[in-house]
């Protein structure tokens, strides 16, 4: 393969990844508006903040690729955000929509991972050093936010567990108190 050809490749990935990450900076704030848990909304929220930072990050990719900063529409997170929203319309608030949305958000992070993982090893193939590794340090970025994102979902689902079996103690209580009178 010619470099040519490979750069304009990794220029139309990190034409489509520039757009996922803006459309995010638009989605997270409304997503952690969502959300009931502290901790989740608490990541979420850091994750705004690591996004907006990986937008630039971008935008000095491009730099170094001799390119101006253009988006080209990424249909692929248009649509994992709308399956979140969608998802979090249909749950009543609490702990299902805040596991609806961690589903949701574990989506986009693996979208992401596979998206900056690609224009990566293209940068390699290219051998350009500086941009690959720019690539890289958002990949890592997006595998820790995906991991925080399961530690949350384990502490929602411990936390529901326990609720639910206390409520099926005291259930069960009333019944046997019930069945004795």
């Amino acid at each position: 393969m010619h470099v040519e050809q490979l750069t304009e490749l990794l220029i139309e990935e990190i034409k489509d990844i520039y757009h996922a990450e803006k459309q995010l900076v638009a989605a997270l704030p409304k997503m952690a508006k969502a959300v009931e848990n502290p901790d989740l909304q608490e990541a979420i929220t850091a994750h705004l903040s690591e996004t907006k930072d990986q937008v630039t990050r971008l935008e000095q990719v491009f730099s170094l690729l001799g390119t101006p900063a253009k988006a080209k529409p990424c249909k692929g997170m248009q649509g994992l955000i709308a399956e979140g929203d969608e998802a979090a319309g249909e749950i009543e608030e609490g702990f299902l929509r805040d596991l609806a949305i961690i589903g949701a958000a574990q989506r986009i992070e693996h979208y992401e991972i596979a998206a900056y993982g690609t224009a990566r090893a293209i940068a390699d193939q290219i051998v350009n050093a500086d941009v690959s590794e720019l690539l890289a340090q958002t990949g890592k970025e997006e595998e820790t936010a995906d991991k925080l994102l399961t530690k949350i979902a384990l502490k929602i689902y411990k936390t529901a567990g326990q609720e639910h079996e206390a409520e099926r103690s005291g259930n069960g209580k009333k019944k046997s108190m019930a069945a004795k009178t």
